[in-house]
């Protein structure tokens, strides 16, 4: 599993590589940026009342996604493209996950590492836990940008 703090630091090594070999990277950038789109709002809305398989570290659980709901869009100029939307899911009602990141499985969606934190205290029948995305809606969109994002390096 992979919590939050050591996805800020593989995010900060992996800035900080891009700044020091920017042309070998460039094409990189763009291919795993279209790759990041996965689905977004409207394919997780139409999943709403399934079920996804989350891994564990010692098993599998099964959750169901109960509610995919649109956020306010921002207003600031780096977030105005982003698409923002919240997942709702309920698990087990025992044992209850801390936040972290896990792999879900869906039938349609595929493979998905989302990161979910509790919400509330556990009732007897189900745990609820949260997703929040704030993400650019258009994948494509997101490869321009990172392919026109200034090229650093050193010059020797």
């Amino acid at each position: 599993m992979q919590n939050r703090r050591k996805f800020l630091r593989d995010c900060s090594l992996a800035a900080a590589t891009a700044a020091c070999f920017p042309p070998a990277l460039a094409q990189a950038q763009v291919a795993a940026a279209t790759r990041l789109g996965g689905p977004g709002f409207a394919e997780f809305l139409e999943q709403v009342n399934t079920t996804f398989a989350v891994r564990t570290s010692p098993k599998t659980i099964r959750m169901k996604l109960v509610h995919a709901g649109a956020l306010p869009a921002m207003t600031a100029p780096e977030v105005a493209g982003n698409e923002n939307f919240t997942l709702t899911f309920h698990g087990p009602g025992h044992s209850p996950l801390p936040q972290d990141t896990y792999p879900f499985d869906h039938s349609q969606l595929g493979r998905l590492a989302i990161f979910i934190v509790p919400v509330g205290p556990p009732v007897a029948t189900h745990c609820r836990y949260q997703a929040v995305f704030s993400r650019l809606a258009d994948a494509a969109e997101l490869a321009r940008q990172v392919s026109r994002a200034p090229k650093r390096g050193f010059n020797a």
